[in-house]
């Protein structure tokens, strides 16, 4: 069982590349492409994505909790990951055929980019990546990961040269992504030994999954849904902005949540070994570390958006600076939510209200954009995405404050929101003297950083909360030890 410190230099090394390709390949697209076609591209695989989540049902959280808890004993792992696996090439079937009979009674716009998209299902049936998390074997999911993005990079870039080329880059994405997991299944079979899946190992699976798939139905609402909605009400030119508004706002948001993902299968064996109260300092560890990071990263990307966006997409996307200046408060909400979600919420099985937070925002979020996208278009959308990210992470407070300290995870790290804010100002004020160029953005970026860390440093090194205390006596520890 690998390390903590190495499952997540897995994970962020991954979440690096994550950030590294789509700076090369978003610009270049935007100028390939163009805001119709990447919103034509956007909205159809907001629609299979539907699809593919009926494909997976709650699988790859009750999967990835189910193998954590029985990953020492190699005779319940084979039963385990067989048993979950029928339930999800069982519906993995089924929705094929439902999205083979929507293409052909239900599809008359962009047929043919929908048909390429269906590999994406395909995909989803062999994703196996839920019993590594459980096994805690993420080098194998982070190589398999980075190949294909390695991949889909070289191709998208030798092979999309205009417009016309959108089925192109519809093939490269979804068949990466299907190359992906063949991949995977020699390293699993290495691993477990089949054992034929009968229907008393089966049927005990049957509700926790689909109690777990009420919560990615929800997630997936309100983070597809605005696509479909924009491109419905509005054309696939607002979708555009918004795909493209919301790729750059993930890109913190999964390297920030990638902690979350390492200290799932973790937490769930502590859990199961009756050591709660190790398993709350790993969270008190984290929200001070999101903390830290989120409020870098929000104050940061609303400060440098605007010239951004420009520099970044070109003048037709100058409408994304002002879109991301107001979708940042969603990392802040999301990030520190994943949290109470990942170590707290799914390990301890409380599905009720994590399943209660996620319909609430799904249904905040639909009310926002009916209301909103006809008469703002994308940042109707964006407003939606931040009314339900907030009604979700405070339904997930409420539910968890009396157990944790919600309180005192806020108090150890509120001082880097004015700290932010402070770089927030700076970067305004250079933005304000220099022209948009490419020379005035590394400015911005380079003060902007330089003062956040001084004052994070500063802050960290004069703190007297828990957590710093800990970092401090674990780098004596080290150094110690190295001598």
């Amino acid at each position: 069982m690998a390390s903590i410190k190495k499952n997540l230099l897995y994970n962020i090394l991954y979440q690096v590349l994550i950030v590294i390709v789509p700076f090369i390949t978003s610009p270049y697209l935007a100028r390939t492409l163009g805001a119709e076609q990447i919103g034509v591209y956007s909205y159809t695989y907001s629609i299979v994505f539907y699809f593919m989540i009926l494909a997976v049902l709650g699988v790859n959280n009750y999967g990835n909790r189910s193998i954590a808890k029985v990953r020492d004993n190699k005779e319940k792992l084979n039963i385990e990951f067989w048993s979950i696996y029928f339930i999800q090439i069982t519906m993995s079937t089924l929705v094929i055929i439902a999205y083979i009979i929507y293409l052909v009674v239900i599809v008359s716009e962009y047929r043919v980019i929908a048909i390429i998209q269906g590999l994406y299902i395909l995909s989803n049936a062999i994703d196996i990546t839920w019993f590594f998390q459980g096994i805690e074997e993420f080098k194998i999911v982070v190589l398999r990961n980075s190949v294909v993005k390695i991949i889909s990079l070289v191709l998208i870039l030798l092979l999309v040269k205009s417009p016309m080329d959108l089925w192109i880059y519809t093939i490269i994405m979804a068949g990466s992504t299907f190359l992906g997991q063949v991949i995977t299944w020699p390293l699993l079979l290495k691993k477990v030994i089949f054992k034929k899946p009968v229907l008393s190992n089966i049927v005990p699976h049957i509700k926790p999954i689909f109690i777990l798939f009420l919560p990615v139905l929800a997630i997936s609402i309100f983070s597809y849904m605005d696509k479909i909605m924009l491109g419905v009400m509005k054309g696939m030119k607002e979708t555009g902005f918004y795909e493209n508004t919301d790729k750059i706002i993930s890109i913190p948001k999964s390297i920030i949540t990638a902690l979350g993902a390492v200290m799932l299968p973790r937490t769930a064996n502590l859990i199961a070994n009756g050591k709660y109260e190790k398993s709350k300092e790993y969270i008190e560890n984290t929200m001070f570390y999101v903390m830290l990071i989120s409020s870098a990263c929000a104050f940061g990307l609303a400060g440098i958006s605007n010239n951004f966006a420009i520099i970044f997409w070109g003048k037709e996307f100058s409408e994304c600076g002002r879109l991301i200046a107001y979708m940042v408060p969603t990392l802040i909400f999301s990030v520190f939510g994943n949290v109470i979600r990942t170590q707290y919420l799914i390990p301890r099985s409380m599905d009720k209200e994590y399943i209660i937070s996620l319909i609430m925002g799904a249904i905040v979020n639909f009310i926002v954009n009916m209301s909103l996208i006809p008469s703002l278009g994308a940042l109707g959308a964006v407003i939606g995405t931040i009314c339900s990210e907030f009604v979700l992470c405070s339904y997930q407070i409420y539910s968890v404050h009396k157990d944790l300290d919600i309180k005192g995870y806020v108090k150890s790290g509120i001082a880097f929101f004015p700290i932010g804010f402070m770089m927030f100002l700076i970067l305004k004020y250079i933005e304000c003297i220099l022209k948009n160029s490419i020379s005035a953005l590394v400015i911005q970026i380079l003060i902007g950083a330089s003062v956040y860390l001084l004052l994070a440093s500063i802050y960290i090194i004069k703190s007297k909360n828990l957590v710093v205390m800990r970092m401090r006596e674990a780098l004596k520890l080290k150094f110690k030890g190295g001598k």
